[in-house]
């Protein structure tokens, strides 16, 4: 085995003429940016790649007594930013972007999704709980219906 990044490693199962359908779950994270460039280049003519976030507050414990705020305004600024970048990646590729925001954690919007394939970075922006891989890629990793590439860092 060398440690050499695959050109080309997604192969759709029989003909193509059932488009597929990716899913790239997005943070804005630069691995969650490798996952839409991998996904865009690695689509056939017809795919559809489809720009997931899910975002929920996370309410700490009257005990910390640390105040929360449930403002989604940064997260869905950040989907439709790496949306404008995925559509001029996309262009003349014939491979279609689409954006989704869900107000639901991540790993709920990543499973409930229907889709073909499911894309994501090998981290995002988890902090301590995603030193090796992240939390929700760990997650979506063990518990996917459909298969999963996780990109890795650079």
């Amino acid at each position: 085995f060398t440690n050499r990044p695959c050109r080309r490693t997604v192969t759709h199962m029989g003909s193509n003429t059932n488009n597929k359908r990716i899913v790239v779950g997005v943070d804005g994270s630069s691995n969650s940016q490798r996952a839409i460039a991998w996904s865009i280049n690695n689509a056939h003519s017809g795919d559809t790649v489809v720009l997931l976030t899910g975002w929920h507050p996370v309410v700490p414990p009257p005990e910390m007594a640390v105040a929360y705020a449930d403002d989604d305004t940064a997260m869905r600024t950040v989907l439709e930013q790496e949306t404008v970048k995925a559509r001029k990646l996309a262009e003349g590729t014939q491979v279609s972007i689409e954006s989704k925001f869900e107000h639901v954690d991540p790993r709920t919007a990543l499973m409930d999704e229907k889709c073909d394939m499911i894309v994501m970075g090998s981290r995002g922006h988890s902090g301590i709980a995603g030193l090796l891989l992240g939390s929700t890629t760990d997650y979506v990793a063990r518990h996917a219906r459909v298969p999963i590439v996780i990109v890795p860092s650079a």
